[in-house]
């Protein structure tokens, strides 16, 4: 199930209270963002992290302050900070690389 956020302090929140966060950026005109989703989600899952989801047509402004021009989009934080972007593209080979070489690093 969807998780949505809905403001720019609840993601502000969520960023300052887990150690990874991921958000994921997507429109319900977009057909590539619907389908992308379960996949990204059974991956993140996989890791015992939670995806949430800004619906960038309803909430601009959450979009705009990271920065996401485009659909889809994931963008991961670490402790805050933004650590993977992913903005149109979002290869989840390479978020597994990413993801893995970041987990080495800080362990």
């Amino acid at each position: 199930m969807e998780k949505f956020i809905n403001s720019i302090e609840e993601l502000n929140l969520l960023k300052s209270r887990e150690v990874f966060t991921f958000v994921y950026f997507k429109n319900d005109k977009c057909s590539v963002c619907g389908s992308l989703y379960p996949q990204l989600e059974a991956k993140i899952s996989e890791w015992n992290e939670q995806i949430y989801v800004v619906d960038c047509f309803e909430k601009p402004e959450i979009a705009a302050q990271n920065i996401v021009l485009t659909v889809p989009a994931l963008k991961v934080y670490y402790d805050g900070q933004e650590v993977i972007s992913m903005l149109r593209f979002v290869d989840i080979l390479k978020l597994e690389e990413d993801f893995e070489r970041i987990k080495r690093m800080i362990s």
